[in-house]
């Protein structure tokens, strides 16, 4: 969850826009036959064209649609009119695109096609030539290549309407900002409610791995290099496909998947890049743009549990490749997260957990005891202790399994407490309570509580129905977990959430291993996870949702925890 969980309720949240160049370019074909015979060839490989209900014992989701072989991003609902790329094709003098449209045959004279150039803004490019035909092809040609573009926005749109038209353009420039909607949960230059029909093409960074995740991670790496850093030059990897932003949490999830890999050069480009922003306390702050600038300047934002994972990344990385290169650096971070474990009392009895932040910034922040952070930084200092001694660090760790432990109300865990109202977190039922606690601590706690037996709990959060829709295809019948129940009240209008769903799976495998919801196991479970793959390989975070913190976009948190799944590594584990 970002480490952004207060286990009260409320989510901090950094929304980053687009303000990045970046610089890495590949114009394969990631996920289809990158030499594509154009629209027609993609055409006869159209999949089934309505979805079937899944069997509860045996999901299968269904794709309908056209399979192309390019990635899109995702919509908010089934698009009213079908529109997709087929083929890209550049050279040193022009980039071009050729897809499909499902316009009525008589009525394409009155609709246009443009393209916008994602780099720090989105710039609309005015001299592009397109060609919109009534036999459902388009070819729209761009008379240059697009250079260290990561994105390009194809837009399809009413003869009369201007592209440059909204707030957020500059007709002069000629470019957009990127606009982010609860709705959309995308950076995108236009209103989609004011076009027919839009989709995106992306251009990823290199891949050199042969597992599947770690090269899709690889590819989400097409940001700017970050200078200035004290271990040289670095790069970020953007948390999401469709947007610009750097969630401290998503680096430590890829910095430990490529460490777990042997993908020594690709963690430390996000550690180089990190290096330089690392605060004098020690910390780090909890979300970024891709070119390294403080996603929310002036707010002080040192969540703990983000920067307790970013331990565990910095550990993963000395274990894995034996190298001390960073331990100064994690050293300090470590020393933070320990000064941070303050006193407190829960159940009227002394602790010392670890606050959500050392400032209000949001108020209240202080005094908030998040489940979530203990269990993450008692996994990271204990490791830290594992590779390095110290007995503070190992001492540190074992108050915070005691804190983490007096959470745990006989049947479950609860999501924290708030030491401003001294209460505990009843009211909200998080899924990660369930499954990280197990992961972090164990199937059974330091007095031989049965942790591990609260686990069917989570299905409770089970849902069968969820759905991806794109501008020319669409996934149903994606079976997973959401993310939390207030009141003991279902949600009424579940998803399937990606990073935690497998974090679930991964805890069922080690605490419940014949677990069953709705009839369905973990390995039937994950089977049905891998329709979300999306055509770079990624994750996407979420199937379709009305929540404005869970976007459908490509994801690194998606796209990490289906590694750790698939290889069965538990990033919590001891060393």
């Amino acid at each position: 969850m970002r480490g952004a969980n207060n286990g009260l309720g409320a989510k901090a949240k950094a929304t980053a826009v687009a303000t990045a160049v970046a610089t890495a370019l590949v114009l394969a074909g990631c996920g289809g036959n990158a030499a594509d015979g154009g629209v027609q060839a993609g055409m006869s490989r159209q999949l089934s064209t309505a979805p079937v209900a899944v069997a509860a014992a045996s999901p299968w989701p269904v794709w309908s649609g056209w399979d192309f072989p390019y990635n899109e991003p995702p919509l908010a609902s089934a698009p009213a009119v079908a529109f997709g790329v087929s083929q890209l094709t550049q050279s040193a003098t022009q980039t071009v695109f050729r897809g499909a449209h499902a316009l009525p045959a008589g009525s394409v004279q009155n609709y246009r096609l443009g393209v916008f150039i994602h780099h720090d803004v989105f710039y609309y490019q005015a001299d592009a030539s397109a060609v919109i035909n009534a036999d459902g092809t388009f070819t729209l040609t761009l008379p240059r290549s697009v250079g260290n573009a990561d994105r390009a926005v194809l837009v399809l749109h009413p003869a009369s309407y201007n592209p440059l038209s909204g707030p957020n353009c500059n007709a002069v420039g000629g470019f957009c900002s990127g606009q982010i909607t609860g709705t959309t949960k995308l950076s995108l230059p236009i209103d989609p409610a004011a076009v027919t029909a839009y989709t995106a093409a992306y251009f990823p960074a290199p891949a050199t791995s042969a597992n599947a995740q770690i090269a899709a991670l690889q590819r989400m790496m097409n940001t700017p290099q970050v200078t200035g850093g004290p271990y040289g030059a670095g790069r970020l990897i953007r948390s999401f496909h469709d947007m610009d932003s750097a969630f401290l949490y998503d680096q430590a999830l890829a910095v430990i998947a490529f460490s777990l890999a042997g993908e020594q050069a690709s963690a430390e480009q996000i550690i180089n890049a990190l290096a330089r922003s690392q605060t004098a306390s020690g910390a780090w702050v909890f979300a970024y743009l891709a070119d390294g600038a403080d996603a929310n300047p002036g707010v002080d934002m040192r969540i703990a549990g983000a920067n307790a994972w970013f331990g565990m990344a910095l550990n993963a990385y000395q274990k894995a490749f034996g190298s001390t290169k960073y331990l100064a650096m994690s050293t300090r971070l470590h020393d933070y997260l320990r000064a941070e474990t303050v006193a407190v009392t829960i159940n009227g009895v002394g602790r010392r957990g670890l606050r959500f932040a050392p400032t209000n910034y949001v108020a209240g922040r202080t005094g908030i005891f998040a489940l979530e952070h203990q269990l993450d930084a008692y996994a990271s200092l204990h490791q830290y202790h594992a590779l390095n001694g110290g007995s503070q660090y190992l001492t540190a760790a074992t108050q915070l399994r005691q804190t983490a432990e007096s959470l745990w109300n006989g049947t479950r865990f609860l999501g924290g407490y708030d030491a401003n109202t001294g209460t505990l977190n009843t009211g909200e039922r998080y899924l990660d309570t369930y499954s990280w606690s197990v992961l972090a601590l164990g199937n059974t706690g330091s007095a031989g509580q049965n942790f591990a037996a609260a686990l069917p709990g989570m299905c409770d959060y089970f849902n069968t129905a969820g759905r991806l829709d794109y501008p020319s295809r669409n996934v149903s019948g994606i079976v997973g977990f959401y993310d939390v129940i207030y009141d003991n009240v279902p949600s009424s209008a579940p998803f399937v959430w990606s990073e935690g769903s497998l974090g679930a799976i991964m805890a069922m495998r080690q605490g419940a291993p014949t677990m069953q919801c709705a009839g369905n196991g973990a390995s039937q479970m994950l089977e049905s996870l891998n329709y979300m793959i999306d055509k770079l390989g990624s994750m996407p975070y979420a199937t379709r949702n009305t929540n404005a913190d869970f976007t459908s976009s490509g994801s690194v948190a998606g796209t990490a925890w289906l590694y750790y799944a698939n290889r069965n590594k538990n990033p919590y584990a001891h060393y």
